[in-house]
């Protein structure tokens, strides 16, 4: 061989390239390794221990199955690195395998630079600032904002398609007439593969049926953790009124409710997504399907399917077709599918996702390379993690039902439920920055600052949230109207789909959630199913109801998540279940019963927090790494242990809420019933006890609420107060 050709085998050949990208990815993943470690051993819970010690193995085998992700990405590289490396390899140096290694290694920075600027200006949420690097927040901060547009364009859009332009070049010209022709032939076979297995090409071939089935098509579309009170067509306006900002936190919802029934008091018996997901399909109450906590054991999970009578099972066996779709928060269909045909969401908690994903998120590379539909069919568990499951999958699936639908002429039930407004509040841009202030540069910037080992292995959570300086609780609040617009624009992508396919006038599309949060109003701090003190807000949530051809009305009275079931029941034509405890409203719509509000009766979820009651010295339970455990024959799920199962059932709060009137009960250590009474309708009523000043209000209520505690039985506003509030 030629000095020459010895030279053009260095300039184009892969070896020195491959060699410099090997080192490259061996260096992050050996770093990646070493920071799981580190991570595993400053957690201080008892799963992170139980990890270590019993399933190391299992964490072997998941940082083995990453690596393969390292392999994928260092082909790629290599691919793209070759023709370039070839560039700054000239004949006539000396040692050019040395110079092409040292040029393919500076090359994965530059790469991996890009990629992790791109994710800083699309996927923010990603990235933790301590960890990560504060400065490539100041690299795009530093672009003035009225050439931001033109600079993403140039730097993420443009850029890429030059740099693939050439290498694609680059490779035509080097290959001989046989590697042409075989690149063509595996890039139409796998083009081919993609298009036959995608949603678009389905839908082509979905036999158009001529049916004179009118029944009502029906899509319940939630948002987890969504207030009605954070709406604007319940008042609601942001901080932040400029740019993006100015069409509101829920355009999309706001335009929708002007035409429908807009509910302004709607609430959920229980603040927590499995049991109130329940509550909403079974219209019973937690204490009757059963399921009062989020950790259920396999045992809990089997009575309660036996007992419960859901829709969709009803109208499946008429002829519907029913489907659950959602992401992570939906991911409780897969412990209680409630009678849906299909259920399609991300896996549901157990204790393997989450090492799994303390694997995953420890390698930085699969995140970065890997979050999108390619690698989804790579690492498929990407898609149980909460930091992976994007809104925008799910919308693209109903989408394709939508399509699907109007070809095929079946009505159908639908639940569509997104994680949007869950805590920690993390969004993309444009949502992340949309109603936040552009000068915060806290460790809330880009979601919640929240530490899962407290969480999950403390108690003393309500300290350090009491502790937080306002500009911190001003942030987390324009967090969460970013979240509640990114929820929005993903509703209206789905009414625009219904009108496209000419289902939207036989489509009643329903708006709720399964409960609201806190968000440092008086009294209260975080989170949510955890305290009925100082207001209602993680019970209080949306509820537009949109049936075609009827008019458009506010309705003031008050009802239950218990009665939303029973009032499509009522309007589909379907037999109630004896089991069903809720009511129809469809007379109130429609005109032909009086609206008369409805008394809501309602427990606290799991106690993560045991927030202080003035005056009363609550029961003592540990944190949640104490009472649950990880049960291997039950998937891996987590379960409440059984001596706990009583314990935390007593020590829960119970309230009762009229239009005037709000009634907390929290039990006591040493057995007794503490009782407190606040008035909704004066200000800073929520907060102050006023049991001794309303004394008949009080008894009244109090035996009302007892009833409903220790003989489940439900007494109607007229009957607590026979002459009225």
């Amino acid at each position: 061989m030629s000095k020459a050709e010895n030279e053009e085998r260095y300039r184009a050949g892969a070896m020195p390239v491959s060699l410099g990208v090997g080192l490259f990815l061996v260096i992050q993943f050996v770093m990646a390794v070493v920071k799981l470690g580190g991570t595993s051993n400053s957690m201080m819970n008892k799963f992170s221990a139980l990890a270590q010690d019993k399933h190391m193995d299992y964490l072997i085998m998941q940082n083995l199955y990453v690596a393969v992700g390292y392999v994928i990405v260092g082909i790629l590289f290599v691919l793209v690195l070759r023709p370039f490396v070839a560039l700054g390899v000239r004949e006539g140096l000396r040692r050019p395998g040395v110079r092409a290694f040292i040029l393919s290694f500076c090359g994965c920075f530059l790469i991996h630079g890009f990629f992790i600027l791109r994710l800083v200006k699309t996927r923010p949420y990603f990235l933790d600032e301590a960890k990560f690097g504060y400065w490539y927040y100041e690299i795009l901060n530093a672009v003035p904002d009225v050439a931001k547009p033109w600079v993403y364009f140039i730097l993420f859009t443009c850029l890429p398609l030059v740099v693939l332009g050439y290498v694609l070049v680059w490779y035509w010209r080097n290959f001989s007439r046989r590697w042409r022709m075989a690149a063509a032939a595996v890039v139409l076979v796998l083009t081919g593969l993609m298009a036959i297995g995608s949603d678009a090409v389905r839908n082509r071939f979905v036999a158009k049926q001529q049916s004179d089935d009118k029944r009502w098509n029906v899509i319940i579309i939630g948002s987890d953790s969504l207030r009605a009170d954070r709406l604007g067509c319940n008042g609601y306006k942001p901080r932040r009124s400029d740019g993006l900002a100015a069409g509101g936190v829920s355009p999309e919802i706001d335009r929708l409710a002007k035409r429908s029934f807009n509910f302004q008091n709607f609430y959920v018996p229980i603040a927590s997504t499995l049991e109130s997901g329940t509550t909403l399909m079974t219209a019973q109450y937690p204490h009757s399907h059963g399921l009062r906590q989020m950790y259920p054991s396999e045992e809990t999970l089997k009575a309660s399917k036996a007992s419960i009578r859901p829709i969709a099972e009803l109208l499946k066996e008429q002829g519907y077709e029913t489907a659950a779709i959602g992401d992570w928060c939906a991911g409780y269909y897969d412990l209680m599918p409630l009678g849906f045909e299909e259920v399609s969401v991300s896996s549901y908690d157990n204790f393997k996702v989450y090492m799994s994903q303390a694997v995953v998120m420890s390698h930085f590379m699969i995140p970065l390379y890997f979050d999108n539909p390619v690698g989804y069919e790579i690492f498929p568990q990407l898609e149980s993690f909460a930091q992976f499951v994007t809104p925008k999958v799910v919308t693209d699936r109903v989408k394709n039902r939508v399509a699907r639908a109007a070809k095929s002429g079946r009505p159908f039930f639908w639940h569509v439920f997104y994680s949007c407004n869950h805590l920690p509040y993390r969004s993309p841009e444009p949502y992340s920055s949309m109603f936040t202030d552009p000068d915060y540069s806290g460790p809330n910037k880009n979601g919640v600052d929240f530490d899962i080992d407290q969480f999950i292995g403390g108690t003393d959570l309500e300290n350090k949230w009491l502790a937080l300086p306002e500009k911190e609780v001003v942030q987390i609040r324009d967090l969460y109207d970013g979240c509640t617009r990114m929820f929005d624009d993903n509703v209206g992508e789905i009414l625009k789909s219904l009108e496209e396919s000419g289902l939207s006038e036989r489509t009643i599309v329903i708006i709720t959630a399964d409960h609201g949060d806190n968000l440092y109003e008086e009294g209260v701090t975080l989170g949510h199913g955890l305290t009925f003190n100082g207001g209602l807000q993680a019970n209080h949530v949306p509820l537009v109801f949109h049936v075609p051809g009827l008019e458009a009305k506010e309705i003031e009275e008050q009802v239950r998540l218990i009665d939303l079931i029973p009032t499509l029941a009522d309007m589909l034509e379907l037999d109630e279940p004896d089991e069903w405890e809720g009511k129809s409203f469809a007379g109130w719509m429609d005109g032909s019963e009086e609206a008369k509000s409805r008394a809501f009766y309602g427990e606290t979820g799991f106690p993560f927090v045991q927030f202080r009651v003035e005056g009363v010295e609550r029961p003592k339970l540990p944190p949640m790494d104490e009472m649950t455990k990880i049960d291997e024959g039950f998937n891996f799920q987590f379960v409440l242990k059984k001596e706990y199962e009583e314990r935390l059932v007593a020590a829960k709060q119970r309230c009762l809420v009229t239009e005037k009137w709000k009634l907390i009960y929290t039990p006591a250590a040493d057995g007794s019933r503490h009782f407190g009474l606040f008035s909704r309708g004066e200000e800073g009523g929520m907060e102050k006890d006023v049991s001794a000043s309303h004394p008949e209000i009080f008894e009244a209520m109090k035996r009302a609420l007892e009833l409903w505690i220790d003989e489940r039985v439900e007494t109607s506003i007229g009957e607590i107060f026979p002459e009225g509030e």
